[in-house]
């Protein structure tokens, strides 16, 4: 019997798809698959359980006005925000799989099989097994695209929901023999990382835009500008326009960290939270090490998120401690 378990293991019976070893035999991997208004996240929430739904338009929600961020894309012809929030949707899910909460649940349409394979991917390479990436694939769940288009709670329309069926049915069934062949929709095209920071969760963004709205409103009246806060309160920049291995950091991509807001700082251009928590030994970026950590909560119509910057440090004011949850990513274009 010994000789026949040594055999076994020798033949890797025991490795999964990538030849990796199974090391994390318990914990599953769900990707979802539907058509908006399928019933698809419904379905999610009954499978979660204990564990977590990570979805590309909680993200967006996250920065602001759902619709507004995909009208301002079209109208830009830039659709890096989208790509962005896709990869901090994708960091999210590696996160809660590195700390081994199960079921992991993919809430995204999935409808090509190259769209879940980053994530099928990066769960094999932490050691799953085949058989704990399970597929629920919702379809259209029995509705026409009509009733697709009333159902859907983001306003697809019908144009878009009949392309989704479309492509839907020419795809077919995944499976992982085919998610893992597919061809990457962005090629072979190397990324570039626009900044490396810890990004908010969405509790964490609510938390400072509601502790902090009448703070903004008051420092608009008092320069006599409009504040932006859309998009704002989501993120403690690490190094910008470097990934975490650039700065010696790469260990801590995917960690899960809780950071404090410890002071309200404003100028006539910005307004901000000072934040500690974060102060990694092995960093090799100066301008970390220097600068005010902070995040930006709103900043003056015709300036720029980065007018944080140069807030003095005179200009300061400690508060009671806020505390914040987050994790650390790189943003891509």
């Amino acid at each position: 019997m010994k000789d026949k378990i040594k055999t076994i293991l020798r033949e890797g019976i025991l490795k999964n798809s990538l030849g990796v070893t199974v090391s994390r035999p318990e914990q599953k991997l769900i990707i979802m698959r539907g058509i908006p208004g399928s019933g698809k996240s419904t379905k999610a929430k009954e499978l979660v359980g204990d564990g977590v739904i990570h979805s590309t338009d909680d993200v967006i929600e996250s920065l602001g006005d759902y619709n507004e961020f995909f009208d301002k894309m079209v109208a830009n012809g830039n659709f890096a925000p989208l790509s962005n929030a896709h990869n901090t949707n994708f960091q999210n899910a590696v996160a809660s799989m590195k700390n081994k909460i199960t079921p992991v649940i993919i809430d995204n349409t999935n409808i090509r099989p190259d769209e879940p394979k980053n994530y099928v991917e990066a769960a094999l390479n932490l050691g799953y097994g085949d058989n704990n990436v399970e597929f629920v694939d919702i379809g259209t769940g029995g509705l026409s695209a009509e009733e697709l288009t009333d159902r859907n709670t983001h306003g697809v329309p019908f144009g878009k929901i009949e392309q989704m069926i479309k492509a839907y049915e020419q795809a077919g069934p995944l499976s992982l023999e085919k998610v893992l062949k597919s061809k990457s929709r962005f090629g072979d095209k190397e990324k570039k990382v626009l900044y490396s920071a810890i990004i908010l969760s969405p509790q964490s963004i609510e938390k400072l835009q509601r502790a902090f709205a009448n703070e903004i409103q008051t420092w608009g009246e008092e320069n006599n500008i409009t504040p932006i806060t859309k998009g704002q309160a989501h993120h403690m920049t690490i190094a910008f326009g470097k990934s975490l291995a650039d700065i010696g950091l790469s260990d801590d991509i995917g960690k899960t960290l809780y950071i404090d807001a410890v002071a309200l700082g404003k100028s006539n251009n910005a307004i901000a939270v000072k934040v500690e928590g974060y102060d990694p030994k092995n960093i090799q970026h100066d301008e970390f090490k220097t600068k005010t950590k902070h995040i930006t909560l709103a900043y003056a119509q015709g300036s720029a998120p980065k007018a944080s910057n140069d807030i003095p440090s005179k200009d300061w004011t400690p508060i009671k401690p806020i505390r914040l949850i987050g994790i650390v990513s790189e943003v891509t274009n």
